[in-house]
């Protein structure tokens, strides 16, 4: 009998092991972009943030543990100048074109292109492959406190495909290209900031498997009071 009962303990210590193992198959892939004003590359910067380090933008690409669709946010903090608003936000794609560029949800571009190296930030920055462009009033200009979302759609894309230099010809000032640009107005003057990677791909359980791992060891607990 106490062999019986050390079995099932072991065995729903494995399940739970098994559970926990499918983190590494079902992981969200995260590329995260921000803009400061030190990133500026044209123009003059807005007041605020006085900080030129301290971040009032930032862009999220989510693949949700697959691949073929990935979820962009693009959002502003509350830290920028009063009326202050990004206007175009530029972006690259390892695959490019993209095949489908689809609104979800937040403050929608009037305008989107979609291309190969052929959409230009302020001649300088390079020449990306998809632009959003917002408008320049409200409402709909992506400012304070707001967020655009939006659904990139093309076989076999991840987070990691939009981990990807601009390119330039000739390089500018030495810098090659950049992974994003905005461009912000609103404030009396504009600015054109390139945006780094602040995160390599973070991983993160998504919401299933935790709920997985969270029953194996419910179950673990569960055998422990039965046959303690």
């Amino acid at each position: 009998m106490t062999r019986y009962f050390r079995s099932t303990k072991m065995a729903a210590a494995l399940a739970a092991l098994g559970f926990m193992s499918l983190v590494g198959s079902a992981q969200g892939a995260l590329l995260q972009i921000d803009f400061t004003k030190a990133g500026a590359f044209s123009g003059t910067s807005p007041t605020l943030p006085s900080d030129p380090n301290a971040v009032f933008a930032r862009a999220i690409f989510d693949d949700h543990g697959g691949s073929g669709s990935v979820t962009l946010t693009m959002t502003v903090l509350n830290n920028l100048s009063a009326g202050a608003y990004v206007n175009d936000w530029y972006f690259n794609v390892g695959s490019a074109p993209l095949t489908g560029i689809s609104f979800t949800s937040g403050v929608a571009a009037p305008n989107i292109d979609n291309g190969t190296n052929a959409f230009k930030a302020d001649g300088t920055g390079g020449n990306f492959d998809f632009a959003f462009h917002f408008n320049t009033r409200n409402p709909g200009s992506l400012g304070q406190g707001f967020s655009s979302v939006y659904t990139l759609t093309d076989p076999g894309i991840t987070a990691n495909s939009f981990n990807s230099i601009s390119i330039s010809s000739p390089i500018n000032a030495g810098n090659g290209g950049y992974l994003s640009a905005i461009h912000v107005q609103g404030y009396g003057n504009s600015v054109w900031i390139a945006g780094d990677e602040s995160v390599p791909q973070a991983q993160i359980p998504e919401p299933a498997t935790l709920a997985l791992i969270g029953l194996g060891l419910i179950g673990i607990a569960a055998n422990r009071r039965r046959w303690s």
